[in-house]
């Protein structure tokens, strides 16, 4: 019965090899400053948040060479890392009480057997117990690649980019008939050790050969690599409400990972699996105003689109990979040496990868404190208002000698999100 476990190391495969994040920010200054950026954006990523803040921030004087950027982002709403360490401690316990119960069969101690028999039973429904509690929970993840640009103009100002983000997400599901399976087994096995003998030929012809055979629990893998390209405008209108206006035209080439693996047998994950690719054409646009209250103070409001054309998908095996419409609307507050703002999701922010993450709805605060453009602190908080996703506290230090910089933002919510950023550059 030694090779039962292949339903456990196939769960365990599950939980070790999955990467995870749905909030969208990856750059290190708004990470740090709670994902905000619709009115605190500057050259260095405005193009990720609001095309039009590169023609309305306080620095739009620099040309902005970004690279690289990178960021990493795990999540677990569902805490199916806590459940896994508890799978994993029942699958070895199981291990040993099998091994227990084989050895002493093959040496045909039946006394030692129907006392291991029972302890057998005991291992294999906590183990079964434990399938149950990572049944259809999700751990995923996202890492991002990419560089900025940018480019200031008394007209217009640009900014180019290009990245490379890929998102990985995987699901255990553990067959109702597969439940009901193990749970017998275990039963027969606890009956074995009261010396039923019906029960014990029971066990051991469920277990023929030491495998339980037609078990149908599965693993459901599902990412896509998405590379984007795109070139941000913006420019002042002073005859226009004396508004900033930014847009940015961007092509996107998706390709998509979908596969369900049989959990019994071979435990190891291809991700060349199932792929397909497409690509689309999207746009982002943004507004700005600026409030001048005294000479270095300002009150900046503005509005942010993302894909204002929707773009979407189908894997491989039917699932959606969708790109939608997301609206955001920020205000900020601006002294010589200090910038604090907020944003509001109006729309919901859906996961790339559909069925695997619930939607959120994010409301951002942010704030920096500059010395004399030389180091940067900034601290941020993100917050749900779906409730779908913990509040999530963030913190980064940017330093900037010389025209060179680099920053570095971290966030974590306990053990349920976890992000890192970093970006070098220089600005001339």
């Amino acid at each position: 019965m030694k090779h039962i476990l292949q339903l456990a190391a196939a769960t365990l495969t599950l939980v070790c090899a999955s990467a995870a994040a749905q909030d969208g920010t990856f750059d290190p200054r708004a990470l740090a400053m709670g994902g905000t950026g619709v009115t605190t954006s500057d050259n260095s990523n405005a193009v990720f948040h609001n095309a039009a803040m590169l023609a309305s921030s306080k620095h739009d004087d620099s040309f902005s060479l970004e690279t690289p950027i990178i960021a990493v982002r795990l999540l677990d709403p569902q805490s199916l890392q806590n459940d896994s360490n508890t799978l994993s401690t029942n699958a070895n316990a199981l291990t040993n009480a099998l091994t227990a119960f084989n050895n002493s069969q093959a040496a045909g101690n039946a006394a030692q057997a129907q006392i291991d028999a029972g302890t057998a039973g005991a291992a294999l429904a906590r183990f079964s117990n434990s399938l149950v509690a990572v049944n259809s929970k999700t751990l995923s993840g996202n890492a991002l690649a990419g560089m900025v640009l940018a480019v200031p103009s008394n007209r217009y100002a640009f900014s180019f980019y290009s990245d490379a983000r890929a998102e990985l997400g995987a699901q255990f599901n553990y067959a109702a008939g597969d439940q009901v399976t193990i749970n017998n087994l275990a039963a027969n096995l606890t009956q074995c050790s009261a010396g039923t003998a019906a029960a014990c030929q029971a066990a051991n012809n469920a277990a023929a050969g030491g495998k339980v055979a037609g078990l149908t629990s599965s693993m459901d893998v599902r990412g896509v690599v998405a590379k984007d390209f795109g070139l941000g405008v913006a420019r002042h209108f002073d005859n226009f409400y004396d508004l900033d206006i930014g847009i940015v035209p961007k092509f996107t080439m998706y390709s998509t990972y979908d596969f369900k693996q049989q959990a019994q047998g071979n435990t190891k994950i291809a991700l060349n699996q199932g792929k397909k690719d497409f690509s689309a054409f999207s746009m982002d646009v943004g507004a700005a105003k600026t409030f001048q209250r005294e000479a270095d103070t300002q009150i900046k409001a503005g509005l942010a689109i993302k894909n204002l054309i929707p773009s979407s998908g189908t894997t491989v095996l039917g699932n959606r990979i969708e790109a939608k419409p997301l609206a955001t609307v920020g205000v900020s507050y601006e002294t010589a040496k200090t910038s604090s703002g907020i944003d509001l999701d109006l729309t919901p922010n859906k996961a790339l990868m559909t069925g695997f993450n619930k939607d959120a709805q994010y409301l951002r605060l942010g704030a920096e404190f500059d010395a004399w453009r030389w180091a940067q602190i900034r601290i941020g908080y993100r917050h749900d208002i779906k409730g779908n996703y913990p509040g999530l506290p963030s913190i980064g230090l940017g330093l900037s000698p010389f025209g060179i910089h680099a920053d570095l933002s971290v966030a974590a919510a306990s053990k349920k999100e976890a992000a890192i950023s970093l970006q070098t550059g220089f600005r001339f």
